[in-house]
């Protein structure tokens, strides 16, 4: 595996400082005296922040840049640019084709946050279009998305697969943009929103995405969703992903219900990933939340101790290589651990057939099969926590 570059404590310190500026409208900070311009850039890729940075760097002029970096920075924006204006127009004809078969759809994650909340929409970047339907209407987005030339994607699973077990599947347009289709919101069972999920659609919010009406989360709906998504799926790493929380925190803190966003995490079983990623949303763009929120949540024991020491080192690479782990260590309850870890060890033969695309196999081949798989995983995390250790 390759070695990505991550930050260092000065360039973090002062790319923070940077994002916050350009969430305010304010003057950009001057970059450190001394520094590894390709090394900068190269820990900005891996972290999908180019384009603020080559944004924060040309509104000081490039003082200081090197001109071929310089260079690299502005074609890479260009690149951006055109890229973002592809997945829009890929994106226009489909909420067009289901508003006209009346088809709700809830736009979300990266197009739904570059046009809510960024100063410039291109900042944002994002690889695929996310879009959420009812489960009911799954069937006829997938009608829908083929009629448009859209082919399904079989990327870790199935079609059948993920209609049977998963909350999302993928696709892609002729143009080669992917866009991820969910019929959950949250995908993991011990993750009980599905009571809610009348209200969520409900909750649902006007927005223009592609130049087209659309709808966006609620806003409590989209701080909770955001912070299980950073928590869960990126194991409270990396740097763009607080950045999107604190501009929504920025937009819309003084008009949050926190009282309501407590009681929903509490029954979403999302407040240990509620309070991680506000506390470090907080401390690393003073985002406006109120100290009480965090009290109320603030976890103790020692799964809520060793995740806070794993987290500390801010070790992007590291912390994503600890996935598994971090969604252990995120459980709420210690009795909910009981269901991850035995669907995890001993899945049913269904499950697995489904899984690993092996439908006449036996039981014993298939559990071969997955303690291989779950081997991998946790050898991956075994070697991650040997190299990084847990006292940052």
């Amino acid at each position: 595996m390759i070695a990505v570059r991550s930050f260092t404590a000065v360039e973090r310190a002062w790319l923070v400082d940077t994002l916050g500026a350009l969430g305010r409208a304010e003057p950009v900070p001057p970059a450190p005296t001394y520094i590894d311009w390709d090394g900068l850039v190269e820990a900005a890729d891996a972290e999908d922040l180019v384009p603020a940075l080559a944004h924060a760097l040309g509104a000081r002029q490039f003082a200081g840049v090197p001109a071929d970096v310089r260079r690299r920075l502005t074609d890479r924006v260009a690149a951006g640019r055109a890229r973002h204006l592809v997945m829009l127009r890929e994106l226009a004809p489909v909420l067009r084709r289901c508003a006209a078969a009346g088809i709700e759809v809830i736009v979300f994650k990266g197009p739904a946050l570059a046009e809510l909340v960024y100063p410039d929409a291109t900042l944002r970047p994002f690889s695929d279009l996310d879009l959420l339907v009812h489960p009911h209407d799954r069937f006829r987005m997938d009608d829908a998305l083929r009629a448009l030339g859209h082919r399904r994607l079989a990327d870790e699973h199935s079609w059948e697969f993920d209609v049977a077990y998963d909350g999302a599947t993928v696709y892609e347009t002729a143009a080669g943009v992917r866009i991820d289709l969910h019929w959950s919101l949250l995908t993991e069972p011990r993750f009980p929103w599905r009571a809610d999920e009348a209200e969520i659609w409900a909750r649902a919010e006007p927005i223009t995405v592609a130049g087209v009406p659309a709808r966006g989360l609620g806003r409590e709906d989209l701080v909770l969703y955001l912070a299980a998504h950073l928590a869960v799926h990126h194991t409270l790493a990396g740097l763009l992903r607080y950045w999107d929380v604190a501009l929504v925190l920025e937009r819309f803190g003084a008009e949050l219900d926190w009282a309501a966003l407590l009681t929903r995490a509490e029954r979403w079983r999302l407040r240990h990933a509620l309070f991680f990623v506000l506390r470090g949303t907080q401390a690393a763009f003073a985002a406006p939340v109120p100290p009480a929120v965090l009290a109320a949540l603030r976890p103790a024991g020692p799964r809520a101790m060793l995740l806070a020491a794993l987290v500390r080192g801010r070790d992007t690479l590291r912390l994503t290589r600890l996935e598994h782990l971090g969604t252990l260590l995120l459980v709420d309850r210690g009795r909910d651990l009981y269901g991850p870890l035995r669907h995890a060890l001993w899945p049913s033969a269904d499950w697995m057939r489904a899984r690993y695309g092996a439908a006449t196999a036996s039981r014993p081949a298939l559990y071969l099969t997955h303690l291989r798989r779950l081997g991998g995983v946790v050898g991956g995390a075994a070697a991650a926590l040997a190299r990084g250790g847990v006292s940052h």
